[in-house]
């Protein structure tokens, strides 16, 4: 039996889309989070989760739904899971747009919007953007 793994970008992203599997029939597994932790989850806090073979094209459409899903609904903290979190729009500084505003002005191109979605976590204090 062969085992496919998808990767996800947090350890509580992975379970919510473990969730999804299970819901449909499907069998998976978080692959062993200690193991993950001490290979690449510390610098990037992805975790895999693995799949049969056979199931694997139907797990990768689910995961693309539960992601498109997860777009829709208020975010919650990557770092502590809690949904108690606070939307901030941040605006570039004059000073970090000045090298856009020189480049477009020497070759003509538009300046653009420098505006990003950025959240923090009332319970931990983690700050992220999306």
């Amino acid at each position: 039996m062969k085992i496919k793994d998808i990767t996800c970008n947090s350890p509580i992203e992975a379970e919510g889309f473990r969730s999804a599997l299970l819901e449909t029939g499907i069998e998976s597994d978080i692959f062993d989070e200690e193991n993950s932790k001490v290979a690449r989850g510390i610098l990037d806090k992805r975790t895999d989760v693995l799949v049969k073979e056979e199931d694997y094209e139907k797990a990768m459409q689910i995961y693309q739904s539960y992601m498109a899903e997860q777009k829709n609904v208020m975010p919650w903290c990557p770092k502590c899971g809690s949904e108690n979190v606070v939307l901030l729009k941040k605006k570039c500084a004059t000073t970090r747009q000045l090298p856009r505003i020189l480049a477009a002005l020497l070759t003509f191109i538009p300046i653009g919007c420098c505006t990003a979605e950025k959240f923090v976590c009332n319970d931990c204090g983690h700050k992220w953007e999306r």
